[in-house]
């Protein structure tokens, strides 16, 4: 008959089996702060916490810049949380605090884009050298483009972005236009542009180009914008949806073309020529806008046939939200 063992033997298993893990998440640590290291500013303190499960690093101010001959990105926040599950280093989270986001296209005027938000949070998954997945939420966003005028603000605004590096022998040869390399989401909802009124964004979008895309020169030659499908809707329902295509002008500028279909034609035209909003009541039928031009701000929409009627309206709804 064996006799009842001690509590210290009872418990060694435990006590191994927690040094050995404690080991082993310490190595994923050091792999994750040294990741961390090659990205964030030299004088940065970086050590890794959250054991025994998660990996998570506090930086507090952040301020990062990457830039190159054509393309420059920063973020500065005042502060930064990065986790990271053990074994899974092509996987992070991160939550930002008071952050402003800004990339640009030095070459092409313009060619802007910045996101300032008390709350932010991301999540980025690569695959190998490419980005598999980026998606970023922001909590009440203020934005502002060279594109367009108009600043806008939203109450959560949210990017997706992911690489899908192909080569040029992979492109339709019935379609004169590159293989996609990458694409891009945005949502958006209570948009509002300058002082419009509340809207819901919703953009799908492709770019396009004859080789991964790793520079500006990489995408301008030959490379284009696809939006697949834009839309805007107010509470009533959508108010207009948007196709074009989007080239570049010799790193000068970009030249876009493509129709809109809205139930709000005037309010539309008015929106693209910068004129003040007007009052409208919606179409019982979608009309279609042909436009051309260039960005910022050159749009130009074809003009209505004057021979053709005036659309029916739907006088017992609500009017044609203010745009702009």
């Amino acid at each position: 008959m064996i006799g009842r063992l001690p509590l210290w033997m009872m418990l060694l298993p435990l006590v191994a089996g927690v040094a050995i893990w404690a080991y082993v998440w310490r190595g994923q640590a050091a792999g994750f702060e040294a990741d961390l290291a090659r990205v964030l500013p030299p004088n940065s303190e970086i050590e890794a916490g959250g054991f025994p499960y998660r990996l998570e690093v506090h930086v507090q101010p952040v301020d990062l810049l990457a830039q190159d001959v054509a393309l420059k990105a920063s973020l500065k926040a005042s502060e930064a949380t990065i986790n990271r599950v053990p074994w899974q280093p092509e996987r992070q989270v991160i939550n930002l605090g008071e952050s402003v986001a800004e990339i640009s296209l030095a070459p092409i005027q313009g060619a802007i884009a910045r996101i300032a938000s008390p709350e932010a949070q991301a999540s980025l998954r690569l695959d190998g050298g490419k980005i598999a997945r980026l998606s970023i939420l922001w909590e009440g966003a203020d934005i502002q483009t060279g594109l367009f005028a108009t600043p806008a603000t939203a109450k959560h605004f949210e990017v997706h972005l992911r690489e899908t590096p192909s080569s040029a022998a992979a492109a339709d040869t019935d379609n004169p236009r590159p293989p996609t390399q990458a694409q891009l989401v945005l949502a958006g909802e209570s948009v509002r542009f300058g002082h419009g009124d509340p809207l819901k964004l919703e953009l799908q979008a492709e770019l396009t180009a004859t080789s991964a895309i790793r520079s500006l020169a990489a995408w301008t030659d030959g490379g284009t914008a696809e939006v697949r499908q834009a839309s805007i809707h107010d509470a009533t329902g959508e108010v207009a949806s948007l196709k074009a295509t989007i080239v570049s002008d010799g790193l000068r500028g970009l030249m876009v073309a493509g129709t809109i279909e809205t139930v709000c034609p005037a309010s539309v035209r008015a929106a693209m020529a910068g004129l003040p909003p007007i009052s409208e009541s919606r179409t019982r039928k979608a009309e279609t806008i042909a436009f051309q031009g260039s960005l910022p701000g050159k749009l130009v929409a074809a003009e209505r046939d004057p021979k053709k009627p005036p659309a029916p309206v739907r006088g017992q709804e609500p009017p044609c939200p203010r745009l702009r």
